[in-house]
């Protein structure tokens, strides 16, 4: 891509996401499909463009990891909280935030006047959260006649460790591969260079369970996705139809489930 279309297609994402960025978000958190999204925006957005907001926010925001999941699930991010003193002087304060959105003691404080005014006052040494990246999994296969029904085995699971360090694993969609069958996508690849396949899915699933699927760009052959009720329903269904095969993740008891496809 030449200088000035890169430019033109910077700043055409700069503004959408200016104009509607928070919105998507928003309904993304609440649980719209792509469509829904698409369809509620004021802003005139594109789809595709649309598509790249919610997925940078699904990654951003660890529903979505393209990887299998790993210890930097329990590391703390950082975030800005605005404060205002006595004078009504108002300041920006970093912190950091677990992935319950609980805010830690420790605080780096931001002066109002800008940057290169910036006043450091560390009250820890270190914000980092476990630096250990790999998770030592207890592997066990799910068998119906010891676990029970599959999503009720989940449910237990994502209950005993909380949704947010629960994940399953999705082969929805299919990345085109090159002249000589190589993958030829990557992170920064165009919703063109994936082949969905999801006209495969069972019909089992309703319009909307289908929707959200549609929605999201499978750009590798598995995705992790975090577990909660939505795909759990999800999962069960394909499960029970004979169209599901991949393994559960539940961090805080280091458990991993392998489903076997019926």
């Amino acid at each position: 891509m030449d200088e000035p279309s890169y430019f033109q297609s910077a700043l055409s994402n700069f503004v959408t996401d200016a104009a509607c960025g928070g919105a998507v978000r928003h309904l993304v958190d609440i649980g719209y499909t792509l469509d829904q999204i698409v369809d509620r925006l004021d802003y005139p957005a594109p789809r595709a463009k649309v598509q790249r907001i919610m997925m940078d926010y699904l990654y951003e925001s660890r529903v979505l990891l393209r990887e299998e999941p790993s210890g930097e699930l329990f590391a703390a991010k950082e975030v800005f909280v605005q404060e205002q003193d006595a004078f009504g002087r108002r300041s920006m304060r970093k912190t950091m935030a677990d992935q319950n959105g609980q805010i830690n003691a420790a605080t780096v404080s931001v002066s109002s006047f800008g940057l290169n005014d910036c006043k450091m006052n560390r009250s820890v040494a270190d914000f980092e959260g476990p630096r250990q990246q790999v998770i030592l999994w207890k592997e066990s296969v799910y068998d119906p006649k010891r676990d029970g029904k599959l999503t009720e085995l989940l449910h237990r699971k994502c209950e005993q460790n909380g949704e947010i360090y629960s994940y399953v694993s999705c082969s929805f969609g299919k990345p085109e591969s090159d002249q000589n069958g190589q993958y030829s996508g990557n992170e920064q690849s165009e919703p063109g260079g994936v082949r969905a396949t999801t006209e495969d899915i069972p019909s089992c699933l309703n319009n909307r369970q289908r929707d959200y699927i549609k929605g999201i760009r499978w750009d590798r052959p598995v995705l992790y996705h975090r577990l909660n009720q939505r795909m759990l329903e999800i999962i069960g269904k394909l499960y029970e139809a004979g169209g599901y095969g991949g393994a559960a993740f539940f961090a805080i008891s280091r458990e991993k489930v392998i489903i076997m496809q019926k």
